[in-house]
């Protein structure tokens, strides 16, 4: 029993250390001030759940080696948004209805990058669509976030991330991109 709770506290561990290369990451000024996404809460939300979902393809790409890891990083995911939707003040009440939603959205950004579709040969890029779909809500707060850069964004991080071999990133954390080298 004690391996079992010494193997879940390094997997926390490693989980929370995958977690903050994340959001640190999704907090890259060059993601609003160059792709257009804008820096309020919503669009901090939707960069985080997107570089998880990359990180969690990645992880499950490992297969059962890493599935453990990949459902602790989503739990740690949940319970920042929980932490965070706290401190801004949500009532009790309208946390578990919103911790649903982040939720959602995690597993919607997560198929999105499970079911990346190709470039086409005209140059277009169906995953610009996808994106601009899933953030037109963002429109309102910052005008329009450009879909085109932040695809080649995603495709870029997610092959740098699913380029490191898992030993190295379990234990220095994804190497991301930089997010002005895509606009």
């Amino acid at each position: 029993m004690l391996n079992w709770l010494k193997e879940r506290q390094s997997r926390t561990r490693t989980a929370q250390h995958l977690y903050g290369s994340i959001v640190a990451q999704a907090r890259q000024p060059g993601f609003y001030a160059e792709l257009g996404m804008p820096d309020t809460a919503r669009g901090r939300f939707e960069l985080v759940a997107l570089h998880v979902a990359i990180v969690l393809h990645r992880l499950q790409a490992e297969g059962a080696a890493c599935a453990d890891l990949a459902r602790t990083l989503g739990e740690t995911f949940v319970i920042d948004m929980d932490d965070n939707m706290r401190e801004m003040s949500f009532s009790d009440l309208a946390v578990p209805r919103e911790i649903k939603k982040a939720a959602a959205a995690l597993y919607d950004r997560h198929t999105l990058l499970s079911d990346l579709p190709p470039r086409s040969a005209d140059g277009e890029d169906p995953l610009a669509a996808r994106l601009a779909g899933a953030f037109a809500y963002l429109e309102k707060e910052a005008g329009a976030v450009d879909s085109t850069a932040l695809a080649r964004y995603v495709r870029a991080a997610a092959a740098a991330v699913e380029a490191q071999p898992a030993a190295t990133l379990l234990e220095t954390g994804p190497q991301w991109p930089s997010p002005t080298a895509a606009a």
